[in-house]
C-alpha cells in the first residue's frame, strides 16, 4: 500500500543535475509514440526546462490532451522541474513518498517523483504529477490537499476512460496504479475528503490557503 504524506517545503540547492539527453531526440521519441505531442502549443524548449526524462515527457504529452492540461500549464509557466528521485537520498523519512513538491528559498520548485515509479504507465504518472503541480507556493491547507487529490482522481479516471487497458492491471503489480485506483475508489464513494482529512500527514494544516477556499464534499 503506498504511503501518502503531506508535502514538505525545504531549502533546495539552486542546481539539480538532470540526465543528459539531446532535447530534440527526446522530443522526437515522445512525439513518435504520441503524435499529438508534435502539435503542442508549448515550445520544445519550455518542456526541456522542466524535464529531460522520457517517462515524464510522455506524462506531459498525455496531460496536454485533457484534464491535466491546467497542471501542465502551471509546470511550464513557472517553470517547475519534474524529475525522478530516490527519496531516501533526500531524507530517510521520505523514502516511501510517491512524490513531493519542493520549494527553495529562491522560489524555485521541483516535483520529485519516487524513482520506484519510473516504469509506471505514463497515465498514472500524469495523474500524480497533475496533483503535485497544484502545490506552487509555500502555503498548504486541507482545502488545497483535498482539491489536489480530487484533481488527481479526475485525471486518472479520464486516462482510464481513454485507455481501457489500464483497468486490466492487476492489484499489486504496479504500486502507482494501486495508488490511483484507491484514490478513484474513495472519490467515487464520496469519501476522498475524509480520507485526506484523516491522513496523519495532514493533521494540523489550516482549513484554507491562498487560492484554496473551504470546501465540504467530493465531486463526482
Amino acid at each position: 500500500m503506498p504511503t501518502w504524506n503531506a508535502r514538505p517545503i525545504f531549502s533546495l540547492p539552486r542546481y539539480i543535475p538532470v540526465a543528459t539527453v539531446t532535447g530534440a531526440l527526446l522530443f522526437a521519441l515522445v512525439a513518435d509514440e504520441f503524435p499529438a505531442f508534435s502539435q503542442t502549443h508549448y515550445s520544445m524548449t519550455s518542456f526541456l526546462r522542466c524535464t529531460r526524462d522520457e517517462a515524464i515527457m510522455k506524462a506531459f504529452a498525455l496531460m496536454q490532451q485533457g484534464g491535466g492540461e491546467a497542471s501542465l500549464t502551471r509546470i511550464v509557466n513557472k517553470p517547475m522541474r519534474v524529475i525522478f528521485k530516490d527519496m531516501k537520498t533526500i531524507n530517510k523519512a521520505l523514502k516511501n513518498y510517491d512524490a513531493l513538491s519542493w520549494l527553495s528559498n529562491q522560489g524555485e520548485q521541483v516535483i520529485f517523483v519516487n524513482e520506484k515509479h519510473r516504469n509506471a504507465p505514463p497515465e498514472a504518472l500524469a495523474a500524480l504529477i497533475s496533483h503535485e503541480a497544484m502545490h506552487d507556493d509555500e502555503f498548504n491547507s486541507l482545502s488545497e490537499e483535498i482539491q489536489s487529490w480530487q484533481h488527481e482522481a479526475e485525471v486518472w479516471m479520464e486516462m482510464k476512460a481513454k485507455n481501457p487497458e489500464l483497468a486490466k492491471i492487476t492489484t499489486g503489480s504496479c504500486a502507482l496504479v494501486d495508488r490511483e485506483n484507491r484514490i478513484e475508489a474513495e472519490y467515487r464513494k464520496h469519501t476522498l475528503d475524509n480520507f485526506v482529512r484523516n491522513s496523519p500527514g495532514y493533521q494540523g494544516l489550516p482549513e484554507e490557503s491562498p487560492g484554496f477556499g473551504a470546501i465540504s464534499a467530493s465531486r463526482e
